[in-house]
């Protein structure tokens, strides 16, 4: 692990621990959901919507809009049915009722121009809304974005099926995390750490919340979760990220997906998996930063 690691490691990334300085936690009500969001950053520039994974939550962003946040507003939410955002209405768990959410949260916040970057599930998320709403949306950022692929690849479902089938008995434990966070999601198995473990063990706990889980994981393999046939249309500025080491979905998926995007670009991070703001923070940020700078989406 070098040192840049250590530290990134050390960051505040999974939630239950004090918030940084600058950064707020607010609520706001937006359809049917009432959605937990971190708020910091600068006062001016282009604001930043900030899009996790499943199943995860907004600290994930933390050490990438510290950098972010000097030049940048930003706002990180917790996805509906994830930490402390409320669940979905009713029993539709599909990223279609997740895209609906997504829209009526930037809606509720009434931000005329704003960049939305999003990792994994909050990818997928962020192109559905650059494309929904593409005249508030100025510049689009993915990073290890799932539903570039017209199906979920079968090595990722087979991931994730001896993690999820025994919760439908039971909570997963430390060790069936620990497993699926070093096998899955890191590419260092250090980050596997026990603040990352406890939290996810303690998300999983509650039935009402392990259920929206299992039934958003399975979601993802539907054919609403993939926007392979809508990447042409895609007509923002446009960054495709990938961790070079991501075992979920491999960076050469990426790279080919960003060719189908007019005009984006695309750039791989060593050394990282699935989550590089968190394996590679001051990395991704930089990117990223070079990206929203650009006086042009070329």
């Amino acid at each position: 692990m070098t040192a840049g690691s250590r530290a990134a490691s050390d960051e505040v990334t999974n939630p239950g621990l004090p918030l940084p300085q600058g950064v707020a936690e607010r609520f706001l009500k937006a359809g049917s959901v009432r959605f937990r969001y971190l708020q910091g950053g600068a006062a001016t520039g282009l604001p930043l919507v900030l899009l996790h994974g499943w199943p995860t939550w907004a600290e994930v962003w933390l050490p990438v809009a510290r950098v972010l946040g000097v030049r940048h507003p930003w706002i990180a939410p917790d996805l509906p049915c994830q930490n402390r955002s409320s669940l979905l209405p009713g029993n539709e768990r599909t990223l279609t009722a997740y895209r609906r959410a997504v829209e009526a949260f930037i809606d509720a916040l009434g931000l005329p121009r704003l960049a939305v970057v999003g990792n994994s599930m909050g990818g997928s998320l962020a192109i559905m809304l650059a494309l929904d709403r593409p005249d508030r949306v100025a510049k689009l950022v993915v990073l290890d974005a799932a539903g570039l692929t017209p199906k979920l690849p079968g090595r990722t479902a087979r991931m994730y099926l001896p993690f999820l089938l025994p919760c439908f008995v039971r909570p997963p434990g430390p060790k069936s995390v620990r497993k699926l966070l070093i096998k899955a999601v890191f590419h260092d198995p250090r980050f596997a750490n026990d603040a990352w473990v406890n939290a996810i063990v303690a998300a999983w706990k509650p039935r009402d919340r392990r259920r929206a889980f299992m039934a958003t994981g399975f979601g993802l393999r539907r054919r609403d979760a993939s926007v392979s046939l809508d990447l042409e249309r895609i007509r923002v500025p446009t960054l495709v990220l990938s961790g070079r080491q991501d075992v979920q979905f491999p960076w050469q998926s990426a790279e080919a997906a960003s060719r189908l995007v007019p005009g984006a670009r695309f750039a791989a991070i060593e050394d990282a998996g699935h989550f590089p703001m968190v394996e590679k923070p001051q990395e991704t940020a930089q990117l990223i930063s070079e990206f929203l700078e650009a006086t042009s989406g070329g």
